[in-house]
């Protein structure tokens, strides 16, 4: 026998301390009744009390907790072996950690917005494998593919605009290094989604893409910041950033550009935006993408008896409740007029 839910076993403490309690209300019991008339004169005076009924009622309502809390723990007896087997899409996502998505055109910051998104679209995903391209002027895959979506979260935790010392947004060089993650083979099971305001200043971002579109890779891009901009924050705080000639440099949303990477690809464009109806529209794309087999696990399934402890309970408490605490007077009266 095994539990289901096993830290439900800790409320037995509750049974000896019931049992403590309904031991003291007995002898606080007797002893008014000794208060009330002498020991000899008690059975005459108070014919209906009866200890043994008292301390049964008390054991069938200790029984009726303890099957009870044997029942919560959720018993599971018996075992049947059987297969999963884990389908899905690889989607590989590529966060732009350069200093322009500091900017806070969108709160709290591009780049904390980018985490938020990132994190919402974990939550919407279902047997594909992820991994995480951080860039900047150069990229590097963060982490690699994975089912497991808590190191995601945990990789994504520690990105940020130190991850990349080279400064810049070199979107070709995202997308091939995404590319990386995935295994060669034919199929469109494979996307990469683009967390950026778009602003490359190296390469030629569409050119890659097309040709990523080719090898059944779809792009997807999430543009995040406004098309007005917004001055670029210090990483230490204290100013803005400036360019040589002591100019400050306003960072704007560059939709042309990602519109022209996604449609090369296959793909789509989103805005970022504070309710985050884009990530549906997104996740329904990524929906559509053809599914694989990953791999196919053996595990172990339980049948839960949890009946085999409640009935017991149920019966226990019925009868403590029906059980009177005295003798019944039924014969009181007999024979007084005849």
């Amino acid at each position: 026998m095994r539990f289901g839910a096993p830290t439900h076993l800790w409320l037995l403490c509750l049974v000896p301390l019931l049992a403590l309690l309904g031991g003291w209300a007995l002898v606080r019991k007797r002893r008014a009744l000794a208060l009330f008339a002498h020991r000899a004169m008690v059975p005459r005076l108070a014919q209906q009390f009866s200890p043994g009924r008292q301390y049964a009622r008390y054991l069938l309502m200790l029984g009726g907790v303890f099957f009870l809390v044997m029942a919560l723990a959720a018993p599971q007896f018996g075992a049947t072996a059987e297969m999963a087997k884990r389908r899905g899409a690889d989607v590989v996502v590529a966060l732009d950690v350069s200093r322009s998505m500091l900017a806070a055109d969108v709160k709290p910051s591009r780049l904390e917005r980018a985490r938020h998104q990132i994190d919402e679209l974990l939550d919407r995903l279902r047997g594909d494998r992820v991994g995480l391209v951080v860039f900047a002027g150069h990229a590097f895959i963060q982490c690699p593919l994975t089912l497991d979506y808590g190191a995601m979260r945990m990789f994504l935790e520690l990105a940020g605009t130190r991850s990349v010392p080279v400064q810049g947004t070199a979107l070709g060089d995202a997308i091939r290094m995404a590319e990386r993650c995935f295994e060669t083979g034919e199929g469109r099971d494979k996307a990469v989604v683009l967390f950026t305001d778009g602003e490359s200043h190296l390469g030629d971002p569409v050119g890659v893409a097309r040709e990523a579109g080719t090898r059944g890779v779809r792009i997807f891009a999430v543009g995040l910041g406004t098309p007005e901009g917004e001055l670029i924050p210090e990483p230490q705080g204290g100013g803005y950033h400036q360019d040589e000639q002591g100019n400050y440099i306003k960072s704007r949303l560059d939709e042309e550009t990602l519109e022209q990477v996604a449609l090369a690809s296959d793909g789509a464009y989103f805005r970022s935006s504070l309710g985050g109806a884009e990530l549906d529209e997104l996740y329904a794309h990524l929906a559509r993408l053809e599914q694989r087999e990953f791999g196919a696990a053996r595990f172990t399934q339980y049948e839960e008896r949890f009946q085999l402890f409640l009935v017991p309970a149920l019966l226990c408490f019925l009868a403590e409740a029906l059980l009177p605490e005295g003798r019944r007077r039924s014969g009181e009266w007999r024979g007084r007029f005849t």
